[in-house]
C-alpha cells in the first residue's frame, strides 16, 4: 500500500494552506502532471487523485474527469475537501467504488476547440490517452465519468452529448448551459471564446455551439448518457432554469436516466457541496449498471 502522498510543488502552496485548515495536507493524494502531447493547444495540465490503498496492479480504476468553471484552472478541484471526503466515504461504505479523479486546467476556454486552444479535442483525445498511459483506469464508457461545473457544466454536457461513446454517466453543477443566450452577467458575454470579429460577443458564435444543436445527432445514436443536473433556486445566472429545461427535453428520451435537483444556494460551491453523495453515487451506479449489461451480453 503506498503512503498518502502530499501536494506537489510551489504552484499547490495556496490548496495545502486550504487544507491545513481542515485537516494534514498529508492525508490528501492530488498530484500534478501534464498531457504529453506536442500538438499546438492541446499539451493541458491536469491534477490527479489517487484512492487510498492506491496499487496498480490493484487496476484498472474507474475514471472521474472533473472540469472547472471559466476564470478556474486546474486548482479549482484540488483543494475540495468535501468532494474527496465525500469520495473516501462513498469508497468506505462500499456504495463507490475506489476510482481515479482527473481535473484538468483550460482557463477560459469554455471546454471549446479554438485555434490557439483546442480545449474539447484535448480532454476527448489527449487527456484520455494520456492517463490511459500512466496510470490503470477503465478505457470503455462503462468506466468513464464526466462532471463539471458552471463553464465546466457547459464543456462537460457538450463532450457527452458530442461523444456519448466515451463517458457512461455525467454530473452538471450550477450548469451554465443556456439554451438560448446567457443572461448579461455571464461571463460567457465577457470571454474572446464566443466573439466576433469586433471583439464582442457574438450571440452567432454562442448560438453555434448552444446544445440545442447537438441534440439532433445526439438523439440519432442509441447511447444515452445518464446525467445528474443540480442548480441553486437564487442562481442570478438563471441556471435552475437552464438545467429545468434540459432535464424536460431529455427525459423523454432516457428514462430514469435524468435526475434533477434545485437546491436553496445561488452560483456558488454550496450547489455542488449540497448534493455530491447522490451525484457520485448517480454516476457510478450507472457504470455498474453498464458494466453488469457488458458482462451479460
Amino acid at each position: 500500500m503506498l503512503r498518502r502522498r502530499s501536494l506537489l510543488g510551489s504552484a499547490f502552496a495556496g490548496v495545502a494552506l486550504g487544507l491545513a485548515r481542515f485537516g494534514h495536507a498529508s492525508d490528501w493524494r492530488v498530484l500534478p502532471d501534464r498531457i504529453d502531447t506536442d500538438r499546438p493547444g492541446r499539451s493541458l495540465p491536469y491534477n490527479v487523485f489517487l484512492p487510498a490503498g492506491y496499487d496498480p496492479a490493484k487496476g484498472p480504476y474507474p475514471l472521474l474527469v472533473l472540469l472547472h468553471g471559466a476564470g478556474s484552472d486546474e486548482q479549482f478541484w484540488a483543494g475540495q475537501i468535501r468532494l474527496w471526503r465525500a469520495v473516501e466515504a462513498g469508497e468506505r461504505a462500499g456504495w463507490l467504488p475506489k476510482l481515479i479523479a482527473v481535473m484538468p486546467g483550460s482557463r477560459n476556454s469554455w471546454w471549446l476547440d479554438r485555434p490557439n486552444q483546442a480545449a474539447e479535442s484535448a480532454v476527448v483525445e489527449d487527456l484520455l490517452a494520456d492517463v490511459a498511459r500512466k496510470y490503470p483506469v477503465m478505457g470503455t464508457r462503462d468506466g468513464r465519468a464526466i462532471a463539471g461545473y458552471s463553464a465546466g457544466a457547459y464543456g462537460a454536457l457538450r463532450i457527452v452529448l458530442k461523444h456519448p461513446g466515451l463517458f457512461g454517466a455525467a454530473a452538471l453543477w450550477a450548469p451554465a448551459i443556456y439554451a438560448d443566450l446567457p443572461p448579461p452577467l455571464s461571463a460567457a458575454r465577457r470571454s474572446q471564446v464566443f466573439a466576433g470579429s469586433d471583439g464582442s460577443f457574438s450571440p452567432a458564435a454562442w448560438r453555434a455551439e448552444a446544445w440545442p444543436t447537438l441534440l439532433p445527432a445526439y438523439l440519432a445514436q442509441p447511447l444515452r448518457v445518464p446525467m445528474f443536473i443540480a442548480a441553486g433556486d437564487h442562481d442570478r445566472l438563471e441556471t435552475a432554469f437552464e438545467a429545468a429545461l434540459l432535464a424536460k427535453t431529455l427525459t423523454p428520451h432516457q428514462e430514469d436516466q435524468i435526475e434533477l435537483r434545485v437546491v436553496d444556494g445561488g452560483h456558488t460551491m454550496r450547489v455542488w457541496e449540497a448534493t455530491i453523495d447522490e451525484a457520485l453515487a448517480f454516476m457510478f451506479a450507472h457504470l455498474t449498471r453498464l458494466q453488469l449489461a457488458q458482462r451479460h451480453d
